[in-house]
């Protein structure tokens, strides 16, 4: 009876003196922040764009424990601590059991370490001492003590390092099996948790037999604990290795270059829609005219007013400059915003005629591209033609000021630039992916922007959807569009607006050389309408 007594006396003073150490030296839980996440960038239904090194080289996603698979928590937990959930960060039953076999047999033959002890390893490196090994069981009692089950396997599965910039579950399984910790099958989730004790020695590309024997034997545990049935530990048994190397993701790469470069987000999500950025990115390789270096084409979402394709240069690997952001003169693409100006004043009409003849202001004298004139016109052809001696009439009519409050208004302010008459024919730059967010705003029936009104707007782009810019891909009525050449033929453009959806396809030489074939009615409106094609044929 007293040993009883004197024992009970020692697990209570043992107890009063952990907690006592707990108040002196208590646990660091902000150690479990010591590793960064990767920077990510997501597409549209949280599909991974880009994965960004962390500033020690390593990869890291965290993941929420209930978001991965339930086979990974089954495998790591038969894999590495069978009694977890039953113990206090430490199993003594293991640690025994660990010491008579060892005993036994000469040798080595199981650790006794808990996800526990592993977790403190991993956040609070220690020598391999004994004095380190006893500092690292009262860690792990005292991560018991202030954090639960739960969030102890979230932590190590976020935290494991599993074999040279791998730092966790999730990118071993993007790297290894190329798909989500969420999606692995209890095969695959045995592979990985078959690489914790020795991820080098049993990496797939160096050990597979070895790697495999070790899987096996993880689901002949989750087996007899019954986190697998028998048809699908037989199945499991049965499936190959199946574990590679995959590339990681790199898909969009300028669009991801641009989010990177202006969000400080870890974390950002988009509403990129990766499927329709490869076909594009394909689009703009096939349909590249030769002698121009420079393409870009933008794609805007209407109603979520996000970016869902964009594309800035035939190759990524040809060129990393971003088209899509580099400041271009910006063409006749600015015309329909002084026609909707002049529509707002009540100064012209659709069917209002005005003067496509020679016209003088002082130095000044604009002629049109093809260098002809039409004398009288109705305003809805001129602005369908692009006639520039017409678009400066009704610039010098409404006045250049309205004008330039419009465009800023859209998104595209020149600065100190000073604006004349000869932003009619384009003088003012802009960018691809400005024009697109300006034109986005100025198709927005619920866009508030001065001298133009949201009837004005309708009526502009109603009479720019009376014609294709190529009826054997794109039907007429689909899309109200616009070209743009700039002088000496150095950029070529088309803006688009339909229903759902916003683009801008751009065309020129990155040096500013110009091209014959820079011309926007011919080069970018081909490109927009397959464009317009493939997007709008889509769901």
């Amino acid at each position: 009876m007293r040993r009883a007594w004197r024992l009970l006396l020692l697990v209570v003073l043992v107890g009063v003196a952990e907690r006592g150490a707990d108040v002196i030296d208590p646990y660091p839980l902000h150690l479990l922040d010591r590793f960064s996440e990767s920077r990510q960038v997501t597409g549209r239904d949280g599909e991974l764009l880009r994965l960004v090194p962390t500033a020690d080289g390593e990869r890291r996603i965290h993941m929420d424990l209930d978001d991965f698979s339930p086979h990974v928590r089954a495998a790591v937990v038969a894999a590495e601590d069978r009694r977890f959930g039953e113990h206090s960060g430490v199993d003594a039953i293991a640690i025994a059991r660990a010491g008579i076999t060892s005993a036994l047999r000469g040798r080595v033959v199981s650790g006794a370490s808990t996800l526990h002890m592993q977790l403190v390893r991993i956040i609070e490196p220690h020598s391999r001492t004994l004095l380190g090994k006893l500092h690292e069981m009262r860690r792990a009692r005292q991560l018991a003590r202030v954090l639960d089950t739960d969030a102890v396997l979230e932590a190590y599965l976020n935290l494991a390092p599993l074999g040279g910039t791998l730092r966790g579950f999730p990118v071993a399984a993007l790297r290894w099996f190329g798909k989500s910790a969420r999606d692995l099958a209890p095969e695959e989730a045995a592979t990985l948790a078959a690489m914790l004790p020795a991820p080098t020695l049993r990496c797939p590309d160096r050990n597979a037999d070895g790697l495999r024997q070790a899987r096996d034997r993880i689901l002949d545990a989750m087996c007899r604990r019954h986190d697998l049935d028998r048809p699908a530990w037989r199945r499991a048994r049965a499936a190959p290795l199946g574990a590679k190397v995959h590339r990681w993701p790199w898909r969009a790469p300028h669009f991801c270059d641009l989010m990177l470069a202006t969000d400080d987000r870890t974390r950002i999500a988009t509403s990129v829609e990766p499927e329709l950025q490869r076909t594009l990115q394909e689009l703009v390789r096939r349909e590249h005219p030769a002698g121009v270096d420079g393409v870009a084409l933008v794609v805007l979402d209407r109603e979520s007013k996000e970016t869902v394709a964009l594309v800035g240069s035939r190759s990524w690997r040809e060129s990393q400059v971003n088209a899509a952001t580099a400041r271009r003169s910006a063409g006749s693409t600015l015309k329909p915003f002084i026609y909707a100006v002049a529509l707002d004043l009540g100064a012209t009409g659709p069917d209002a005629i005005v003067s496509d003849a020679p016209i003088r202001f002082r130095d000044y004298a604009p002629s049109n591209f093809d260098k002809t004139w039409s004398g009288p016109v109705r305003t809805a052809v001129a602005l369908r033609r692009s006639r520039n001696a017409p678009a400066v009439r009704i610039l010098r009519a409404v006045g250049v000021a309205r004008f330039r409050d419009l465009i800023v208004a859209l998104g595209l302010d020149p600065g100190s630039t000073a604006i004349h008459l000869d932003a009619a024919l384009g003088t003012v730059a802009v960018t691809p992916l400005s024009l697109a967010r300006a034109y986005l705003r100025f198709a927005d029936p619920d866009a508030e922007v001065p001298h133009a009104l949201p009837f004005a707007r309708a009526r502009v782009l109603d009479v720019l959807r009376q014609t294709s810019p190529d009826p054997l891909t794109c039907p007429v009525g689909l899309v109200a569009w616009k070209t743009g050449t700039s002088s000496g033929r150095r950029d070529a453009w088309c803006v688009g607006v339909t229903d759902r959806h916003v683009f801008v396809a751009w065309l020129g030489n990155l040096r500013g050389r110009g091209a014959a074939d820079l011309v926007g009615s011919r080069s970018a409106a081909k490109l927009l309408a397959v464009s317009v094609s493939l997007v709008e044929s889509g769901p």
